[in-house]
């Protein structure tokens, strides 16, 4: 999975990161468990080696979703990588799913770290910085905004230093790319 993610961040800093309006998105219809799921899997080993505790919280009678599946994963991929790298050992993963109108809610929060203010404002944003030792290749956050923002959805975070930190997207349920044709 880090290496799928490196050649996407490499590809889109070679094109300075496609304007949002190019993002090509092929949606496809998906239950949120299986999309959680997904993009959760890889990562198992890792939360069970540092014995990190994991609640899910995502109800089976939620409605399909439509989004592109593969770029949706990728970006729940983004949190729970993060999650597992600044969540110390015995820590804490919560994922839950919600629908809010018409809207689903996806939120991935973990204990630890928590991320300061000042990175926290400019999370999701276009920076030189993009390499920092402490934060690791901000350019994610960034494509990962954009695929959000592409379905017609948004991206966020919250944290309280040395507590939490809570990744969320929301995407719309119904299928935006019949309102396209």
């Amino acid at each position: 999975m880090e290496t799928a993610s490196r050649k996407i961040l490499e590809v889109s800093a070679e094109k300075v990161i496609t304007p949002t309006a190019a993002i090509g998105l092929k949606i496809g219809v998906i239950k949120p468990s299986h999309l959680v799921e997904i993009a959760y899997r890889p990562f198992t080993e890792q939360y069970v080696q540092k014995e990190i505790s994991v609640d899910f919280n995502i109800p089976y009678t939620l409605p399909d979703v439509y989004c592109d599946v593969a770029k949706t994963t990728w970006v729940l991929s983004i949190f729970f990588s993060n999650a597992v790298r600044y969540t110390p050992e015995w820590g804490k993963l919560s994922v839950k799913a919600e629908l809010l109108a018409t809207q689903l809610r996806i939120t991935v929060e973990n204990t630890g770290y928590g991320v300061p203010l000042e990175r926290l404002q400019r999370m999701f944003e276009r920076s030189e910085n993009y390499d920092s030792p402490e934060f690791g290749q901000g350019l994610a956050l960034v494509l990962a905004r954009e695929i959000i923002e592409a379905h017609g959805g948004t991206i966020g975070v919250t944290s309280e230093l040395g507590v939490m930190t809570q990744f969320f997207i929301t995407i719309p349920i119904e299928d935006l790319s019949k309102e396209q044709v």
